[in-house]
């Protein structure tokens, strides 16, 4: 079950960027639940964080890798905090895909020490923290009609 949550059901076992991979697919998530409900997302990051958290570390600990590449679910946590609040339109859903890639692969100096963390806390926090730098930005964004 644990390779299951942290591949995403074995999306992250795409040969080519299965991190840009996964963060594709939430963002289509994003949007669908969104329809539904524009409060759907939000529970649904309620839930995936702790899941995120447990399956992460439980799938490391089983390969004695540390953060190895095919754990995508972190993508996830950080696409969908990225995108919390927005209305996900064309222009919004774009710049918040790219936005928290970049800030997830640059890791700024902050974020990059998360990953530190033991187990499953680091494969996600670090996540969690570029999610919120592309949330800061693409709400700014918003706010100023950009997106």
């Amino acid at each position: 079950m644990p390779r299951l949550v942290a591949t995403l059901g074995g999306l992250g076992l795409v040969p080519v960027a299965p991190g840009t991979v996964a963060s594709l697919v939430a963002v289509l998530a994003y949007f669908l639940l969104y329809q539904i409900n524009p409060y759907v997302p939000l529970l649904f990051l309620i839930f995936l964080i702790p899941v995120a958290v447990w399956g992460s570390g439980k799938y490391e600990a089983s390969t004695s890798r540390q953060d190895p590449p095919e754990i995508v679910v972190d993508e996830w946590v950080g696409q969908f905090i990225c995108f919390i609040g927005v209305e996900p339109s064309p222009g919004a859903l774009v710049a918040g895909f790219f936005l928290f890639r970049i800030f997830d692969i640059i890791k700024l100096p902050p974020v990059r020490r998360l990953e530190g963390l033991p187990g499953g806390v680091g494969i996600v926090a670090d996540d969690v923290a570029a999610g919120i730098i592309g949330w800061v930005v693409l709400f700014a964004l918003s706010y100023f009609g950009a997106v």
